[in-house]
């Protein structure tokens, strides 16, 4: 039987919304490396001035996502979830990944995460909707260490036994991340991106209903409030949620905010350079349907004057919707409030 592959359709409404955000770290290792012998290093890329840069990946930033999601689960007015996990198998082949249930319509990792499904004979495979930058630190790595030691004591009582000693690289850091979150594809999905469909159904479109699905994009944007994970949290607790973070709801799909976040240390705060947010928001003021600002009272200081006034100043928006600067808590609240009345 020759396999249905319908034709796509065109729709009218935004494609995406973009979070540029900005993380702080004062004594971390938010993501290693490989050990290399009594030493845990941070995850560091060099740039051509021979400068090391830590980083976050991309992937470790969507598993700190799924976490937090499971960890912070809400519940409806029933009581009951609002959203399901895919439960996980193991693959047929020992050395295969783990496997979902691969249901975007039950499932809101299968949905946002993606998955690979790969059975014999049968493959189904989505690509998440959801784009995550690696966390770049913005300054450099300097050397610092954590020492520690794993006493022995209390199994050999025997003072003189001492212990393991073992170093861990440590920074202080601000990480920029941008994610892009494709709006026009949460919950909606094709026969191939499902593992419930029928060979002869792999091209056919299917999705939930909107209030569904805005409850998905209202999922990642609740998770920000919450947002936690790192390495070695038992000893080098570190929040995650964004001191700076500015969302855009747009027509087309580019990840803005990617370059456009940068701070400078002065005075033991940080300068936001304002003049790249400004560029970058001129560019795209055509694009942007709706734009959000928030961020930590005390981490920006742009000399003696607040630096809201001046980002909301700097940010001409060239006839988009008015600019809203509020705290982190009050810009997500505004987010999820923007995305009830979306049309997407």
């Amino acid at each position: 039987m020759a396999k249905k592959i319908e034709s796509p359709v065109i729709r009218i409404g935004s494609k995406a919304i973009v979070l540029g955000m900005l993380f702080k770290a004062d004594v971390a290792n938010p993501n290693a490396s490989w050990t290399e012998e009594n030493v845990t290093p941070l995850k560091k890329i060099e740039a051509p001035d021979g400068s090391r840069y830590p980083y976050i990946s991309g992937q470790a930033l969507r598993r700190y996502l799924r976490d937090t999601l499971e960890d912070n689960l809400e519940v409806g007015v029933d009581g009951n979830p609002l959203y399901t996990f895919s439960p996980q198998e193991l693959g047929t082949d020992p050395k295969s990944p783990i496997l979902t249930a691969g249901r975007p319509d039950q499932y809101i990792d299968d949905d946002l995460l993606g998955f690979m499904r790969a059975t014999k004979g049968k493959t189904r495979r989505r690509e998440s909707p959801l784009r995550v930058s690696a966390g770049f630190g913005l300054f450099p790595y300097m050397g610092d260490r954590d020492l520690g030691t794993r006493s022995a004591l209390q199994v050999t009582n025997n003072p003189e036994s001492g212990g393991a000693i073992f170093e861990t690289e440590i920074t202080s850091n601000i990480f920029r991340s941008t994610w892009l979150l494709e709006l026009d594809r949460v919950g909606r999905w094709r026969g191939y991106e499902d593992n419930s469909s029928k060979d002869e159904d792999l091209g056919a479109s299917k999705e939930l209903n909107i209030d569904e699905r805005r409850k998905r994009v209202k999922a990642v944007l609740k998770a920000l409030k919450y947002f936690s994970g790192g390495a070695r949290q038992t000893r080098l607790l570190i929040e995650f949620v964004p001191q700076f973070v500015i969302y855009a709801r747009m027509k087309k799909k580019v990840p803005i905010f990617l370059n456009a976040l940068n701070v400078v240390p002065t005075d033991g705060g940080y300068v936001l350079n304002t003049a790249s947010l400004r560029e970058v928001v001129k560019d795209y003021a055509a694009d942007i349907e709706k734009l959000v600002v928030g961020m930590r009272d005390g981490f920006l200081t742009n000399t003696a004057t607040d630096a809201q006034t001046i980002i909301n100043g700097l940010l001409s928006q060239e006839g988009t919707t008015e600019l809203q600067v509020m705290s982190v808590g009050k810009a997500i609240e505004a987010m999820i409030t923007d995305i009830d009345s979306a049309t997407f």
